[in-house]
């Protein structure tokens, strides 16, 4: 520290503490922002698939959460990436655009598909999807109790209530 100019140190003094509070900050927000509770009671549009998760046998049973099926769990990276681009898009439309629509992208299809073969995977052994058959293809309704539709041809609708 003796060689360091007084203006490094001053930039130390400060910064140093700076990096270490906003980095509690940041993981505070990222263990909130990942709880089923603030998922469903801060978003509105959330509210109908929060309230119906409560009795899927996949909560019921296995106390299984949103982030369970909804962020990936192989790559600690891709979720912190997909939690903050997918949370501010979802922000952002619910900000600025109809909040009643939820369009699901090709990267969260992805990582739901990755996720029910995680957990399901002694069942999906002897499944064919090569063909690019999607799980919620055939279980849209699971955990949301909700009709079964193609992401792809169909845009869900949540209604607001």
């Amino acid at each position: 520290m003796k060689d360091l100019s007084s203006r490094t140190k001053k930039w130390l003094l400060i910064g140093l503490p700076l990096l270490v509070i906003g980095s509690v900050f940041l993981f505070m927000q990222y263990e909130r922002t990942s709880t089923t509770h603030y998922c469903g009671t801060t978003c509105h549009i959330m509210k109908a698939p929060y309230e119906t998760s409560f009795h899927s046998v996949h909560r019921e049973t296995n106390g299984v959460g949103c982030k369970d099926c909804h962020i990936p769990h192989d790559n600690i990276l891709e979720q912190i990436i997909y939690k903050g681009y997918s949370g501010a898009r979802d922000y952002y439309k619910n900000t600025f655009a109809q909040p009643d629509v939820l369009l699901t992208k090709e990267w969260s299809k992805k990582i739901l598909q990755r996720n029910c073969i995680r957990c399901h995977s002694t069942v999906v052994a002897r499944i064919n999807t090569s063909d690019g058959k999607q799980c919620f293809d055939c279980h849209r309704g699971e955990p949301h109790d909700t009709r079964p539709q193609t992401f792809s041809t169909q845009t869900v609708y949540t209604p607001i209530r």
